[in-house]
């Protein structure tokens, strides 16, 4: 449904039909002295847009992660600046 206001009289009319078509009628017909002058609502604002994406420049370090049972040490390398894993070893 379409709504269609008149500032100048007050007149609204909610239709299905053309736009454009109800307004034609209405300005034709229109008691107010100066003439129709139609109401067109505030547009929503504009939706916030995610900021840039920008990718890590991976800063490679060697991290201990565990000691197994016969004492060997099992490291993971990580990005020192965003902590992905790269690669196990």
């Amino acid at each position: 449904m379409i709504e269609i206001a008149c500032e100048a009289c007050g007149w609204l009319a909610v239709t299905s039909q053309p736009a454009h078509q109800v307004w034609a009628e209405h300005v034709a017909a229109c008691p107010a002295v100066g003439g129709a002058v139609r109401h067109v609502p505030d547009l929503p604002p504009l939706p916030k847009l995610l900021p840039q994406v920008r990718t890590c420049a991976h800063r490679l370090v060697r991290r201990q992660i565990a000691v197994t049972a016969a004492g060997v040490k099992r490291y993971a390398v990580v990005c020192e600046l965003c902590g992905r894993h790269v690669d196990r070893t």
